[in-house]
């Protein structure tokens, strides 16, 4: 799926996307469309309906080129 992304908190380190798209933490890779840099991550639920936005982690966010000011919307898929 895709979901736009802000910052989460610096202070969690990892590589990680809290997001409503999954109910479990689960493995994932994230893709960022504008470069096609993409991270695998680990997937953590964030209560709210799918079309919520998501929260990255900093060092997620740099992996894939992504701004920490901005809303991106990047894509998400389950590792198999």
């Amino acid at each position: 799926g895709t979901t736009v992304v802000s910052l989460g908190s610096p202070t969690e380190p990892g590589l990680w996307l809290k997001t409503p798209l999954v109910s479990s933490e689960q493995q994932g890779r994230v893709t960022n469309p504008a470069t096609g840099k993409s991270s695998v991550v680990t997937l953590l639920p964030l209560d709210g309906p799918e079309t919520a936005g998501s929260r990255m982690s900093l060092a997620a966010m740099r992996l894939i080129d992504l701004s920490l000011t901005d809303l991106t919307e990047v894509e998400v898929a389950l590792e198999s």
